[in-house]
């Protein structure tokens, strides 16, 4: 099963403790060729600039994948940085040549056509968390969370008595989706021994499926910890 999130809480008793536009360039001489880019700078016009040198070039024109990269290949091209000091992840590349401004580890491609979320949500390039929920627009993409609204995370959100046996809500994933919620008897100890519940969950509308799932259990079982797990 491959889950998309971990959520942890404390429980004790059953009762709670408590738009710029992307670029898609990426330099040919590097990464399509024989080159490389200088490590030292000369400052010209008030300005730091770096030396591209540029080597073999292959023939056609061509798009693939390596690894975080979503490259062009073709023919040698020249790029201007224009905003150079132009950083929004702070990661040392300008943002005209990072392939991931807010560094969430989602390409800007990928952000501006929708395509981290199968189509259904365009989030902001140059911001890792598109609707402040705390949670980032990549682990929002991991369970298909929406990016959109901050409402709809994975979180657990009450516990309450419900005669006399503990009961959690947490906001989770329908549409069949298998939620799974894990227990330790023992706070000193992080390992999650045993299993409350494990199956799909039902209710809310496609895409997102946005739910709240509840559970009760025995006050006889001791729970200290609770963890909750969504696949997508």
């Amino acid at each position: 099963m491959k889950a998309s999130n971990i959520l942890f809480v404390i429980v004790a008793m059953g009762i709670p403790a408590g738009v710029a536009c992307a670029q898609i360039h990426h330099i040919g001489s590097v990464h399509n060729g024989v080159g490389s880019i200088s490590d030292n700078t000369v400052a010209l016009g008030g300005r730091d600039w770096r030396h591209i040198s540029a080597g073999a070039q292959p023939g056609g024109i061509d798009s693939g994948t390596a690894g975080t990269l979503d490259h062009r290949a073709g023919f040698l091209q020249a790029v201007t940085v224009r905003k150079w000091d132009l950083d929004t992840d702070g990661n040392g590349v300008p943002d005209e040549l990072d392939w991931d401004n807010d560094g969430d580890a989602l390409s800007d491609i990928s952000e501006l056509d929708g395509s981290a979320f199968e189509g259904y949500a365009v989030t902001d390039h140059n911001n890792p968390d598109t609707d402040g929920d705390e949670m980032s627009d990549y682990e929002e993409s991991i369970g298909m969370y929406d990016p959109l609204d901050p409402g709809h995370r994975l979180a657990i959100i009450r516990f309450e008595l419900d005669v006399g046996s503990p009961r959690v809500y947490w906001v989770g994933k329908g549409g069949g989706t298998v939620n799974t919620v894990e227990y330790s008897d023992d706070l000193a100890d992080d390992a999650f021994t045993g299993t409350l519940d494990s199956g799909p969950y039902f209710g809310g509308d496609a895409p997102w499926y946005k739910t709240t799932n509840t559970i009760a259990w025995t006050a006889a079982e001791p729970v200290r910890a609770i963890r909750i797990l969504t696949e997508r």
